[in-house]
């Protein structure tokens, strides 16, 4: 590449930085996405099945209880 008075530089050179940016941020918005949801990768979206299951032993608990009473 030259990088001299007048020469414009020639060829391929500009578009491989231009290609890595355009990669680099493409990758950030999908990893924003990724993680701004709740739905996350490797087990981080388990909240909503984990508050699901707390809620059901609540209720179980309840039921419980309830026969409990009942005898």
């Amino acid at each position: 590449m030259w990088w001299g008075y007048g020469h414009p530089m020639w060829g391929w050179g500009p578009i491989f930085p231009i290609m890595g940016f355009i990669f680099m941020i493409v990758m950030i918005v999908l990893v924003f996405r990724l993680f701004s949801g709740r739905r996350g990768m490797c087990g981080f979206g388990r909240h909503d099945e984990v508050d699901d299951l707390r809620k059901e032993v609540r209720e179980l608990r309840g039921e419980i209880e309830a026969l409990r009473k009942a005898k």
